[in-house]
């Protein structure tokens, strides 16, 4: 069975005090009164608007149909970024109820055969992608843990930062013979910033949708809801698999393991497979996967606390034909950085844990490999 994991890493650090993170205050908001918010954009500057959405959170998804809409509202990139941001942190949520259609929900027969759909083509339809190359263009975001600090001058005190934008970067991927390859990120200048933290994801191309169906048809699946995207009505199942049963993997680097006998930090990833649960919409008449999410189901207490991804799918031409490849991902995770006190175990590690937050948009999308055409007729006389 393939694997996948949401992995982050992070160049080694070392903290000697924690102190407790001053959360800030927010508004909470439904999607309507975001659209209220953003109707009064022309009258701000990018600044204002930027840090107006900065204090806002949602308490419904918002979808990507609508966030395009709204990013065309935007006074300039750092609200953009803002808004960008504010939906990211939304995609686990449940749709307005705007968006949930009061249709019926289907009987176990009619389950049943969407699920088989489901199966179908995931075995079957997604095998028929073609060899391709697309960009996936990466969007960061991370927070910062108020922390007492040791340095070299001593102990530096810092404050805390909520999430914010750090910068973008660019990669290849390639999808060859059911094999998914992402070339090294490059970083997009930018006036903020050009680095992308360490969380990363692979697999939307296939892996993903194959191991976590696979997984959840081990563990179990049960009707979820109706609701509309881009005005079709779109099924909903949600899924939970058990540890057991499992094939998600979380990756964090790195973990202090003690010291070598040079006295350099023994440093280790900390590699652990997670029982999880999430969505999966999809299209009722044949089963297409539009969108799937996952959320990692581990101890509050952890070294990773939290780890979360999403993925949406929609139709791409690719060499004169449609094919249903990523459109969009959303990566969430969330690790306890500080060293551990007393002996050098992930149980010891203590205080506020860090977050990170990519957003990854993919384009671009053509054939892998090149193309010819044979003409046949009269040669020309010279």
């Amino acid at each position: 069975m393939r694997r996948f994991a949401l992995a982050v890493f992070l160049a080694a650090s070392v903290f000697s005090v924690w102190a407790a993170p001053k959360t800030p205050v927010v508004d909470k908001i439904t999607v309507s009164r975001l659209q209220q918010t953003m109707a009064t954009a022309p009258g701000k500057t990018d600044a204002e608007l930027a840090q107006q959405l900065s204090m806002l959170e949602l308490t419904e998804r918002l979808n990507t149909a609508l966030l395009a809409q709204l990013d065309a509202s935007a006074s300039g990139d750092k609200s953009r970024q803002a808004l960008l941001l504010l939906a990211d942190k939304s995609v686990f949520l449940d749709p307005p109820a705007a968006e949930v259609p009061t249709d019926s929900t289907p009987d176990p027969a009619t389950t049943r055969q969407m699920l088989v759909k489901i199966v179908s083509y995931v075995n079957t339809t997604l095998r028929q992608l073609p060899n391709l190359i697309a960009s996936r263009e990466t969007t960061g975001f991370e927070d910062k843990p108020q922390e007492d600090a040791l340095e070299a001058t001593g102990t530096v005190s810092y404050s805390y930062q909520p999430l914010h934008f750090i910068g973008k970067s660019i990669a290849t991927v390639t999808y060859r013979d059911h094999k998914e390859i992402v070339e090294a990120d490059v970083a997009k200048p930018t006036k903020q910033g050009s680095k992308v933290g360490g969380l990363t994801t692979t697999g939307e191309f296939g892996p993903i949708l194959s191991t976590t169906l696979a997984d959840a048809l081990k563990g179990k699946i049960t009707w979820a809801r109706w609701e509309l995207d881009a005005h079709r009505k779109v099924a909903v199942f949600h899924y939970a698999v058990p540890n057991e049963k499992s094939n998600y993997r979380v990756q964090f680097c790195c973990v202090m393991n003690g010291f070598n006998s040079d006295n350099t930090p023994d440093l280790k990833i900390f590699d652990e497979k997670a029982a999880y649960h999430g969505e999966i919409a999809f299209d009722p008449a044949d089963g297409t996967i539009l969108r799937v999410t996952l959320q990692a189901e581990l101890p509050p207490h952890d070294l990773v606390p939290n780890a979360g991804l999403m993925v949406e799918y929609a139709p791409v031409e690719i060499a004169g034909k449609n094919y249903v490849c990523p459109a969009r991902s959303v990566s969430v995770l969330a690790a306890h950085t500080a060293q551990p006190h007393g002996m050098y175990s992930r149980a010891n590690f203590q205080g506020p844990s860090k977050t990170f937050l990519n957003d990854a948009a993919f384009g671009q999308y053509r054939r892998f490999g090149s193309e010819s055409r044979i003409l046949v007729g009269e040669i020309p006389a010279r």
